[in-house]
């Protein structure tokens, strides 16, 4: 399982290179033009309730300032609000590359081998982040998701979109 997250990881993390220098959320969705596991992706509330019970394995795709690719594990949190990822990051290459480029794309991944139906043994999504820089926006996130472990020290990543996971 944990390979698996890699591989999909290292591909979104390619999908992050393809254009440094116009960094957008469509930059990323590029890595992939054809979406083979939308039925089976997670979506809405049940992507949510995964992360926040912590049922999936999460990394976090960043581009290092070569442009080369990096990829670490997380253990995210989800706002009360539904619109951030919160999580606490040490210094590190990738709270560096997040600090500098803005953008990551977040995995979440669930294998369920007992599960009758194929579509129900993978599932996951790739969400799309954005680094939130404002000092009130972050005062607020931290008051309203104290309860969770948010703190004003807390890494919080506005949610750009969600894609399938491949």
């Amino acid at each position: 399982m944990k390979l698996r997250v890699a591989f999909v990881s290292i591909a979104l993390v390619l999908g992050l290179c393809l254009d440094l220098s116009a960094q957008s959320a469509d930059a990323i969705s590029k890595a992939s033009t054809s979406y083979y596991y939308a039925k089976s992706s997670f979506q809405g509330e049940e992507l949510w309730a995964a992360l926040d019970a912590r049922l999936c394995a999460v990394s976090v795709a960043t581009v290092n300032a070569d442009g080369s690719p990096n990829a670490a594990v997380v253990i995210p949190g989800v706002s009360k609000d539904r619109t951030a990822i919160i999580f606490g990051i040490a210094p590190n290459q990738t709270s560096e590359n997040i600090a500098a480029r803005k953008l990551a794309v977040i995995t979440a991944y669930l294998y369920t081998p007992s599960a009758t139906e194929k579509l129900d043994r993978n599932k996951g999504a790739r969400i799309v982040v954005e680094l939130i820089t404002d000092p009130a926006l972050i005062k607020r996130l931290a008051a309203d998701n104290k309860d969770k472990g948010a703190t004003e020290k807390s890494t919080f990543m506005r949610i750009v979109k969600v894609l399938p996971l491949g």
